[in-house]
């Protein structure tokens, strides 16, 4: 890689600061660029494999959603958990999934860098706004957990990129690319809907936007997005909207609200998005400020738009409602602020000045790695003692899937519990057992009850009291022994810092038909 050299050499012929445009498009080029990328992908692939101690909640409740085709979800649309699925097939580990995380983020700030080229025509832009992104953490320690969040970068840099060149370039190519993006963005997560009400806003706001009315790709691209998204919305019409009653019950919409947590609620909103904008804007200031220049395209217009109009709805919505806007839900937004700001503030490329912004960057990503390290490998495991990225989920699954089979000579059929206890047993145990989720068929419509009870299952709970289904197999089932399990961590970090604490879970049996009860074992196994 010789990206640093060649971007020396480019400062050295051009000592006065004003760059030759001919070095300054090899220096500053995709190519370059996605050198970068790369890089930032192995980094946070290969450093969260050796910090994390167990899968993260969100990839397991993918793979136990994906084992079976809907075409919807009790909290999300089915694209995230088809793909996270497929995934699986091909490479059954939680060390994938980081792969997956950082292709997105690849992805998502590739399409950044081309937008901005196409809306700017200047490569060290483009580049500017892509690189002073990867300070925003979650291009980085938060992309760790590939859920529909750290996917939704991808789509909506995606998606973006191509209504842009579709509008600009009128080719069915980039109308039916945009149909497919769109739609899966919105399959993906209905957020979605933040990015795609100000974009089609230009479509009725600017000149080339109402000059697609009369172009046929336009229609393409929504009967595309028709296509993907209507079998959704009859699965919503034939379960209650139960995804839709999960994203409102996260928004504590059914909690009342007083005037005073409207006003904090957008304040928080725009806090959040603001406050993971520091660092990128430091970065650029680095640089000094470019002439002012009178051009404006209809690429600018789509940043600007795109930049400002989730966040600015997502206020709205706190303010008008009272209700909570997570800060995850903020991740796909970020796609869009580094241009922005790179467009506004025309950074001008001078050799003291990237020595500086080089050293900021480096300095930045080395805290950020440091700091997911303390937060995985010592803090979670070692001081809080409990999370997700913590709990036994493969020794758990080890026991009892052996137990099982030791027991019904059968692979294991059903596993019955909470999201956590339910989602890793499916992940983690080769048997791929089926999850029935708080023995709740709304939540897990693929279920029959009846099979359930004839090919029996493991039922799993953390609490001291029996759950509250437990009287459905109180005739039958077979209460084991609790599992006296250490928390999960990295196996190399345990060497140095020493043993973790050892967990209670609760497990019980409930026999295939065709079996008696048999005893309890004297040990879990």
């Amino acid at each position: 890689m010789k990206i640093l050299p060649a971007i020396a050499e480019h400062f050295r012929m051009c000592g006065d600061g004003t760059p030759a445009s001919c070095i300054r498009e090899s220096v500053f080029s995709y190519r370059n660029f996605a050198f970068i990328l790369l890089a930032w992908m192995v980094l946070w692939t290969v450093w969260p494999s050796l910090c994390v101690g167990n899968v993260f909640i969100d990839v397991a409740e993918n793979i136990a959603w994906g084992n079976h085709f809907q075409f919807g979800y009790d909290k999300n649309p089915y694209f995230g958990a088809w793909l996270s699925r497929a995934v699986f097939g091909l490479c059954p580990s939680e060390y994938a999934f980081y792969l997956m995380s950082q292709l997105s983020v690849f992805l998502g700030l590739s399409a950044l860098y081309f937008l901005t080229l196409d809306a700017t025509g200047d490569r060290f832009v483009a580049f500017a706004a892509g690189t002073t992104a990867l300070l925003i953490p979650f291009f980085s320690q938060s992309a760790s957990e590939f859920n529909d969040d750290v996917l939704s970068i991808a789509l909506w840099g995606l998606s973006a990129l191509c209504f842009c060149r579709s509008i600009e370039r009128d080719s069915w190519k980039y109308w039916l690319a945009t149909g497919l993006f769109f739609g899966l963005a919105l399959m993906t997560k209905y957020l979605a809907g933040a990015l795609i009400l100000p974009l089609g806003l230009l479509l009725f706001t600017t000149r080339e936007g109402r000059k697609c009315w009369k172009r046929p790709g336009l229609y393409l691209a929504v009967a595309v997005s028709l296509l993907l998204t209507l079998p959704n919305l009859i699965w919503l019409c034939r379960h209650d909207f139960i995804a839709i009653s999960y994203a409102c019950g996260r928004a504590e919409l059914d909690e009342p609200h007083g005037w005073l947590d409207h006003v904090t609620g957008a304040l928080d909103t725009l806090g959040d998005f603001l406050s993971r904008l520091i660092l990128p804007a430091l970065a650029l200031c680095l640089f000094r400020r470019g002439p002012k220049k009178t051009q404006d395209t209809f690429g600018q217009k789509l940043i600007w738009h795109a930049a400002l109009g989730p966040i600015a709805l997502s206020v709205l919505f706190a303010l008008t409602t009272g209700g909570t806007v997570l800060v995850s839900w903020l991740t796909p937004y970020f796609v869009f602020a580094t241009p922005l700001m790179a467009m506004w503030y025309r950074p001008v490329p001078e050799r003291r000045a990237f020595k500086r912004f080089a050293s900021f960057m480096i300095v930045a990503a080395s805290l950020t790695v440091v700091a997911f390290g303390y937060e995985y490998l010592h803090k979670r495991p070692y001081l809080k003692g409990s999370g997700y990225t913590v709990w036994p989920g493969r020794a758990v699954a080890d026991r009892l899937t052996r137990n099982w089979h030791e027991q019904y000579g059968t692979p294991l059929p059903y596993v019955i519990g909470r999201r956590k206890p339910s989602c890793n047993v499916v992940f983690y145990s080769p048997d791929r057992p089926v999850a029935f989720f708080d023995h709740k068929v709304a939540l897990s419509p693929w279920i029959d009850p009846a099979d359930v009870r004839r090919r029996g299952a493991v039922i799993l709970w953390e609490e001291d009291v029996l759950p509250p289904y437990w009287e459905d197999y109180a005739d039958r089932a077979v209460r084991l022994p609790d599992l006296e399990l250490e928390l999960a961590g990295a196996s190399w970090y345990r060497k140095l810092a020493g043993p973790l604490r050892m967990v209670t879970i609760h497990a019980a049996f409930v026999p295939p038909q065709a079996e008696t009860p048999a005893p309890a074992p004297a040990e879990a196994r």
